[in-house]
């Protein structure tokens, strides 16, 4: 039974609440039930489990290292306010290069700030089977917050930056249909069989270069009462309608 809020697990599961312990450790901070029994259901390369004495019957036969924690201790691994009684790390995969994204569908988010916003993103990407992801300038994927909105969908993804000096041939290469308020309406466009869609910032939208450089725009179409949707909303929406079409 771990007691002491300094233990060596303790501290370095607290580390993967910030940006800085994520990098340092190469893992990312999973939290609850849901979230560690479905790594735990994957397989996927968790560096140690901590939980209460009503989760670590649940886990001790795992595989894994399990070591059951005060609930005190738990709460100071957990970045959420009221955790459940479980917490666990695991290693951050290998994010790559945009130009060695396969072809097929994906999504890329430019500038996208909000961890809540991508998480939901990736949720959306996640239950739709649509595997790649391409970030540039976006908030953490890793984050606790980002995370927990993707209800286990950062498992289910691969994860590519955007850099547009390195990136540009490859760019140039995929139909990317940009979501924008001056677009046609998504449910006016003709199918497609690949494509990216390109979601810009909560602020400012998509930048300047795929507005420019977009094969097509697409926007919803909606009541004039209103300025805009959340992202997150907006592009679920958008991803589920290019979707639907003959692919």
């Amino acid at each position: 039974m771990i007691l002491s809020r300094q233990n060596q697990f303790v501290k370095a599961l607290s580390d993967l609440k910030d940006k800085k312990g994520r990098k340092a450790r190469g893992e990312y901070l999973i939290e609850g039930e849901k979230a560690v029994s479905e790594a735990v259901r994957l397989g996927l390369d968790i560096g140690v489990i901590l939980a209460t004495k009503d989760y670590y019957g649940k886990y001790s036969n795992s595989g894994y290292a399990v070591y059951e924690a005060d609930n005190s201790v738990i709460e100071r691994c957990c970045d959420e306010k009221t955790p459940q009684g479980v917490v666990a790390s695991v290693r951050m995969p290998l994010i790559k290069p945009f130009c060695e994204m396969p072809q097929g569908v994906c999504v890329l988010l430019d500038g996208v700030k909000d961890p809540g916003n991508v998480g939901a993103i990736i949720r959306t990407m996640a239950a739709l089977n649509v595997k790649n992801i391409a970030l540039r300038e976006c908030a953490d994927v890793f984050s606790p917050k980002c995370v927990r909105s993707s209800m286990c969908g950062v498992y289910n993804v691969d994860f590519y930056s955007v850099d547009l000096s390195r990136d540009e041939k490859r760019l140039q290469s995929v139909y990317t249909v940009v979501a924008d308020m001056a677009g046609e309406s998504v449910f006016d466009t003709p199918p497609v069989k690949d494509f990216c869609l390109v979601l810009g910032s909560e602020s400012h939208g998509v930048g300047e270069y795929f507005k420019k450089t977009a094969k097509r725009t697409v926007s919803l179409p909606m009541s004039d009462r209103m300025e805009s949707l959340n992202v997150a909303v907006a592009g679920s929406l958008i991803l589920y309608q290019l979707l639907k079409k003959p692919l």
